[in-house]
């Protein structure tokens, strides 16, 4: 089942590819930066670290975020090198120095192939996901 679910994920992102320009690139065809807005960063993680957040997380970063992110959150997957725009490396200095709150607005408002998550997961699910990856990013995989 888990299988399947992961070949329907991946065909329809590489469909996705054919079907939707790529939003996050300039005049020239460059990946521009992906900067949140400055009100982002003032936004805090109402959630408690705790291992039952964590789980929540990890559960819902399998589910929607690893076939392109990745296990380890080092964006290298299958999905990840047939992309023109490359999913973000959570392991990366840019990513960890990053607020939870510009991660949180980015993560809702989804950019080019990655679709707003606001419209499929709750605020607490979003939260939850970005506890989950910051300590992903930080384990030595």
């Amino acid at each position: 089942m888990e299988k399947s679910r992961l070949v329907l994920v991946s065909t329809i992102v590489v469909l996705s590819m054919s079907l939707f320009s790529i939003q996050a690139q300039d005049a020239s065809g460059q990946q521009t930066p992906w900067v949140a807005p400055a009100e982002a960063d003032a936004l805090v993680n109402p959630l408690d670290d705790n291992q039952a957040v964590l789980d929540k997380g990890k559960a819902l970063y399998t589910a929607e975020c690893v076939v392109c992110h990745g296990r380890y959150g080092n964006a290298e997957t299958d999905i990840a090198e047939t992309l023109e725009q490359k999913p973000k490396n959570f392991t990366k200095e840019d990513f960890l120095t990053q607020s939870d709150g510009a991660i949180f607005w980015k993560l809702s408002e989804g950019r080019g192939l990655m679709q707003p998550f606001k419209t499929m997961l709750t605020e607490e699910e979003i939260w939850s996901v970005i506890m989950y990856v910051k300590v992903l990013a930080q384990d030595d995989n």
